[in-house]
């Protein structure tokens, strides 16, 4: 009998090696594929970072097939293929939509080519007194007729997270799937932007966002629709949208212009981490497996084409598999201490652009 015990440890020593040998062999796996994805990104390595700048909003490689016209960067070679993030318009074509884009950051130092811009609000001006985090707007025109309900934004990662969160959840019309190979979360378009508006082409002109109010926020407009029961204020038609009985009856038109404002309260692209309060955030780096969020993304729900997508890159993503602190366990599941919703409060957050109370960013709370 005890020569039984003595094989079944060393049958056991030997599993847990092999067990062990298998995970470094994964994990190696996961940090070449991190190095060649960020590389092929256009990322500088970390030793090019400048102290100050923390964050950069870069094309997504996943579209790659969508050309963007990015400003001179001669200035700043190590971030040549950057987008602006100061609301300078940037113009992109792809296989299904040709429009505009503009991008803004709180609290983010911006590369020296970015110091000046041409735009008619600063991002101090434009984030003064509010609670919003980052911003963009697109504006353009659709290459194919589609229905409402097959264009899509959110969040998806090509391997699983680190630290496991709950199962699939249901949000409006935020669906997920967290425990995935490839996780993801998503919506419809429409039942997230805080500002939506269809214009003629006779009434836009390329070398600026049309319908910006006073305040920087795109105004509502939606008359184009032909449809008195769509509402004519952003909450109202983000829970009109939130059905999929009245996003079937709508489609996007190529005749159109077409504009979406987004916008977030809660995650901060500065500090890559989600701020609840000013007491309390949660550090989201070593979820998501070294994979960068989307700062902007709509994609064909069908078919899984690109319209547009672009990156959020933060610095400390390049040490995304340093073994995450107490906070991060005290959310994740099974570690005895945090709920297992925590991380779909997170990613609702993060993809449903965190403005349940609306009313709460202009008063700036």
């Amino acid at each position: 009998m005890l020569g039984f015990f003595r094989s079944n440890k060393s049958s056991h020593q030997v599993e847990s090696s092999l067990d062990e040998k298998s995970e470094h062999d994964h994990a190696e796996q996961d940090r070449t594929g991190f190095l060649s994805y960020s590389q092929q990104s256009g990322l500088p390595p970390q030793e090019k970072w400048p102290d100050d700048i923390s964050a950069v909003v870069l094309p997504s490689i996943r579209a790659a097939e969508i050309e963007y016209e990015l400003p001179n960067n001669s200035t700043d070679p190590d971030f040549v293929n950057s987008l602006p993030m100061n609301g300078d318009i940037v113009r992109f074509n792809g296989p299904n939509f040709e429009g505009s884009i503009v991008s803004r950051m709180r609290d983010v130092h911006l590369p020296l080519h970015q110091c000046c811009n041409d735009s008619r609000m600063t991002n101090e001006e434009y984030f003064e007194n509010r609670s919003r985090q980052y911003q963009w707007t697109v504006q353009g025109r659709f290459k194919r007729r589609m229905r409402f309900d097959q264009v899509m934004t959110g969040q998806e990662f090509c391997r699983p997270f680190r630290n496991m969160p709950s199962s699939t959840m249901h949000y409006l019309c935020l669906t997920s799937d967290l425990f995935s190979e490839e996780p993801k979360f998503e919506h419809p378009l429409l039942a997230g932007c805080q500002s939506f508006r269809i214009d003629k082409p006779e009434d836009v002109s390329e070398s600026m966002i049309h319908g910006v109010g006073h305040d920087g926020n795109i105004i509502e407009d939606t008359a184009l629709l032909g449809d008195s029961c769509v509402p004519q204020d952003g909450v109202a038609r983000r829970k009109y949208f939130s059905k999929n009985t009245n996003l079937e009856r709508f489609y996007f038109e190529t005749e159109y212009v077409y504009t979406f404002d987004f916008y977030a309260n809660f995650f901060s692209p500065a500090r890559h981490r989600l701020e609840l309060t000013p007491f309390f955030s949660v550090d989201l780096i070593p979820y998501f497996n070294g994979y960068p969020l989307f700062m902007s993304l709509a994609k064909d729900k069908n078919s899984g084409e690109f319209l547009w997508a672009t990156e959020i890159w933060h610095k400390r993503l390049l040490d995304y598999d340093v073994s995450p602190g107490g906070l991060t366990r005290f959310f994740s599941l099974g570690s005895g201490g945090g709920s297992s919703s925590d991380l779909d409060e997170v990613c609702t957050a993060i993809t449903a652009n965190d403005s349940i109370d609306e009313k709460s960013d202009e008063d700036g709370l």
